[in-house]
């Protein structure tokens, strides 16, 4: 990885390296120069391709995509500024490299989540939301990716294999639900948008938020973001649920940054992302009901899942009545199978002092 950056930056020298993240997985390094260089600094962030053929982030196209949202970003202040990639590269440059500015050391919200210090982990929750709506408010919409991820793009392809699990494994069934205005919603209001708007990809510099990992970044509904803040995080790996004080305050901010926008355009927006990913992950119904799975395992997808539905039933009712009826009827459902989705959901270590439910 040193001596592809140093080829693609030109006349740069690499005198160390420090890993960030799992290497194994996904090479990420921080690496440091032999002098500071005008519009790259002492330090780089460098990427290469992630080393499976499974899950998310496989492919170059990923790398790829990144490449195409930091220049569509450049200017912005909302991300790092990419300097240079080797992923279009034709043979013998076979090492894939996308190579960013250094943002420092963070920290990311991740990291005061799961800190002791709820007010700085708050403020942290804020800046985030913030930085949505900056995202969402104010960057150019028109943005091509370089790849679909179906889930984020195509989120109401999953309704089948949910309802087919549902009737599979004795769940009530939907009945006539509001899919074809949800259909509508989601393609009628797009931007550009993150697509993994989790604590761990915000980084907090000098006390304001940025973006990091835009591998998934794509033109989309903005609820597909801006529902990570309501549920919250949806999709996020260390899933806990936060104070619903913090949730209203970072609603507001998130709002705030935004263009003016009358309430009901508002929830609209709010209840299409909420009931969108609901959705997304309630279609995993087969691996949350299985008895195979590791038992910590299944006590956190039913307690998210449970939670995920319900938090999306509360904002996405008063727009689509008959769907929520359903998520908080597969919802009670859930909680009458499975005895461990009747407890409250886990908290966030920064703020366990507050009740989670």
């Amino acid at each position: 990885m040193e001596r592809t950056v140093e080829r693609l930056l030109g006349g740069v020298r690499v005198v160390e390296r420090m890993d960030l993240g799992s290497s194994d997985l996904a090479p990420v390094a921080r690496l440091f120069l032999d002098r500071s260089y005008d519009g790259i600094g002492r330090t780089v962030i460098a990427k290469g391709r992630r080393l499976t053929d499974v899950g998310w982030g496989r492919g170059s196209e990923f790398l790829r995509n990144e490449r195409l949202a930091l220049d569509h970003l450049r200017g912005t202040g909302l991300a790092p500024v990419f300097l240079a990639s080797s992923v279009d590269e034709p043979a013998p440059h076979h090492e894939q490299v996308v190579v960013l500015t250094d943002l420092g050391p963070g920290p990311t919200v991740q990291e005061l989540l799961f800190g002791d210090d709820p007010m700085a982990a708050t403020e942290g929750l804020l800046a985030m939301a913030r930085l949505a709506g900056a995202l969402h408010g104010t960057v150019d919409p028109e943005f091509a990716a370089a790849h679909e991820v179906q889930f984020l793009d195509h989120p109401l392809d999953l309704w089948r294999p949910l309802t087919e699990a549902a009737a599979e494994l004795g769940f009530p069934p939907p009945g006539d639900v509001e899919l074809a205005d949800l259909a509508g919603e989601l393609r009628r209001h797009t931007t550009f948008t993150h697509g993994d708007f989790t604590p761990n990809n915000v980084v907090l510099v000098d006390g304001e938020a940025r973006l990091v990992d835009l591998e998934g970044a794509g033109r989309r509904h903005p609820g597909m973001d801006a529902a990570c803040l309501r549920l919250p995080f949806p999709q996020y790996g260390h899933w806990a649920v936060l104070p619903d004080h913090v949730l209203a305050r970072m609603d507001r901010a998130y709002r705030a940054a935004l263009a003016p926008m009358e309430d009901s355009a508002y929830e609209r927006m709010m209840a299409t992302g909420c009931a969108a990913w609901a959705i997304v992950r309630a279609s995993r119904l087969r691996l949350i009901a299985s008895t195979d799975q590791d038992s910590v395992e299944a006590v956190r997808r039913r307690t998210q899942i449970v939670q995920t539905l319900t938090s999306a039933a509360v904002s996405a009712m008063a727009v689509y009545p008959r769907l929520c009826t359903w998520f908080e009827e597969l919802a009670g459902a859930m909680q009458l199978r499975w005895e461990e989705t009747r407890q409250p959901p886990r908290g966030f270590q920064a703020f366990k002092d507050f009740p989670n439910q």
